[in-house]
């Protein structure tokens, strides 16, 4: 069982972006996840870029897809 998977950021604010996760029951990552939107001088009450786990590619790195945006983190 693996502990950490590969993760890839698809659209949105923080598309290209990769790192490592935490690996969830059966060597899944977890399913959705949220950034908090603001860059440098914007609102800190801005809303999270959300994120929804699409596929895994044949190299192992899993894909998220942008969901759009929420007030609060899911």
């Amino acid at each position: 069982m693996q502990q950490h998977v590969h993760a890839e950021l698809i659209g949105g604010p923080e598309d290209g972006r990769s790192f490592i996760i935490p690996a969830v029951d059966a060597d899944l990552p977890l399913g959705e996840f949220a950034f908090p939107s603001p860059r440098d001088g914007e609102d800190p009450c801005s809303p999270y870029a959300c994120y929804n786990r699409r596929d895994q590619r044949p190299d192992g790195v899993w894909r998220y897809q942008y969901a759009g945006e929420q007030s609060v983190a899911p």
